[in-house]
């Protein structure tokens, strides 16, 4: 994996897929270990919102990914990793431990701001 990350700028970590500022963005689905590997190599910045999804990261990306519920903007070159849930939950619906997260599905979303 390439990257022309900015130097000093972590990777964000988000727990659904939005556009942090205007500009040019890529999305891409990574693995488990491409995940891992993107974090170990530049760091991360947690802007979980979500105390199960914070914990389930924490466990899947062998990190200590805290909750901190933080409006993030990604630099030009700065990269997002995404735990994307499989499907929308329904109307009120909450998940309120990681093992409900595991239930429902997810998958790891990168999304690099271009420009």
């Amino acid at each position: 994996m390439t990257s022309s990350f900015p130097p000093g700028t972590p990777v964000w970590l988000l727990n659904a897929p939005i556009i942090t500022a205007e500009g040019l963005f890529r999305s891409s689905t990574l693995s488990l270990s491409e995940a891992r590997a993107l974090v170990e190599a530049h760091g991360f910045c947690s802007a979980i919102g979500h105390a199960p999804t914070a914990e389930l990261i924490s466990r899947l990306l062998h990190i200590e990914c805290p909750m901190c519920r933080r409006a993030c903007v990604q630099l030009p070159g700065q990269q997002a990793l995404v735990l994307r849930l499989a499907r929308r939950l329904g109307e009120g619906q909450v998940l309120v431990s990681a093992e409900e997260v595991e239930q429902v599905g997810y998958s790891f979303m990168l999304i690099k701001r271009e420009m």
